[in-house]
């Protein structure tokens, strides 16, 4: 059995770093268009690749010395380690007569699925794998919605092949591995007898067509690492936190096979003038002692722009907030369609004069002395 750490040159301890700088450099080594290239060993890499750059393929290649999915399109390994080997059960009718189509199995990555909360079926083995990202927006984008243009690094379709896998001018012949059929049948053993396991040929993935000359580019994966850019709507009103699904945007799948999807989680930057605490706003606003004194109105500019004027009434205590309604962030649409939103809550904060002329401390002094008699 075949040892991608040791294809890669890397540790079973080997980080996401190490194992894509031994891929690139590899890959540049043996690309079978170079001089020196080596067309198998550039497979032979690119299929290890496809295993170790996964987190989900390379755990079960650690536990069980293959992954449930065919790696880099080619060469599949058998079913290796089998956890039911030396017990006996025919799922095809065997001792027990039972045919498990009618439950809706589709083969042993079913059972494994019923039984242990893992496994996938068929064709479904070879999609890509999903991405989660993290996209930075401002308070006021979140509020008001925007588009945002997003980049990353990820497998894509090989434009050479167009994610064939193969030279379609090269033509395909009739696959010896499952005499044309897109099937295989791997018989087993388990405590409750033998059963048939009838899975995808990993050679020509079902097709029944295997390729006369594979894509030196992919490496018959049909798909290689590149940048993927995107243009995504971020609707007003989205939540700081919140999973945005992007179907089919993600990991492109092998062989043409399903792409995964894209999951995008908000994160909402700071803001300088505003505090987001769920739904609401929390401003800070300076006052002067002379508006305080006269009652004078205080204007406060919420996040939409609208200018909002405050009145200051009598025996009103400062350190106290004052909340006006519906003026904070979008929520989700409330009843019969009508936007709800949070409140703006404003915190007053006093600042005495640095400077005070002799003028002002006298008029202060008979300020307080009335005000005193006014208590």
């Amino acid at each position: 059995m075949k040892d991608y750490y040791e294809i890669l040159g890397v540790s079973k301890n080997a980080s996401e770093d190490e194992i894509k700088k031994a891929f690139r450099k590899l890959a540049h080594k043996y690309h079978p268009d170079k001089e020196g290239g080596d067309e198998k060993k550039f497979k032979e890499i690119n299929e290890a690749y496809q295993v170790l750059s996964d987190k989900r393929k390379r755990a079960q290649y650690d536990r069980y010395g293959r992954t449930f999915e065919p790696a880099g399109g080619y060469g599949g390994q058998g079913f290796g380690a089998n956890p039911f080997e030396g017990f006996g059960f025919d799922f095809s009718g065997g001792q027990f007569g039972q045919d498990f189509s009618n439950f809706g199995f589709e083969g042993f990555d079913d059972i494994l699925g019923t039984f242990f909360g893992g496994g996938r079926r068929g064709a479904s083995r070879q999609k890509g794998s999903d991405i989660q990202i993290v996209l930075d927006i401002t308070l006021k984008e979140a509020f008001f919605g925007v588009k945002k243009g997003i980049s990353f690094r990820t497998f894509v379709v090989c434009k050479k092949c167009s994610g064939a896998g193969y030279e379609k001018s090269a033509g395909t012949k009739k696959c010896d591995k499952c005499s044309g059929s897109g099937k295989m049948k791997e018989q087993h053993t388990s405590l409750f007898g033998s059963f048939v396991q009838v899975l995808e040929c990993d050679e020509c993935f079902g097709t029944g067509q295997a390729p006369n000359k594979i894509c030196n580019e992919c490496g018959g994966a049909g798909r290689v690492i590149g940048q993927k850019s995107i243009s995504v709507e971020i609707k007003s009103g989205v939540y700081n936190g919140q999973l945005i699904k992007i179907s089919g945007q993600g990991e492109a799948g092998l062989r043409g096979k399903n792409d995964g999807d894209l999951y995008i989680k908000i994160n909402i930057l700071p803001d300088k003038e505003f505090k987001l605490e769920g739904d609401n706003l929390i401003v800070r606003k300076e006052v002067k002692l002379s508006e305080v004194l006269k009652g004078k109105s205080i204007e406060i500019e919420s996040i939409s722009g609208k200018k909002i004027k405050i009145e200051i009434p009598p025996h009103f205590d400062i350190t106290q907030p004052i909340v006006i309604k519906d003026e904070g962030m979008q929520r989700n649409t409330g009843i019969l369609g009508r936007a709800l939103r949070g409140d703006l809550i404003v915190h007053l904060y006093l600042k005495t004069p640095k400077k005070m002329s002799s003028k002002a401390k006298h008029l202060a002094e008979e300020l307080a002395k009335e005000l005193e008699k006014d208590e």
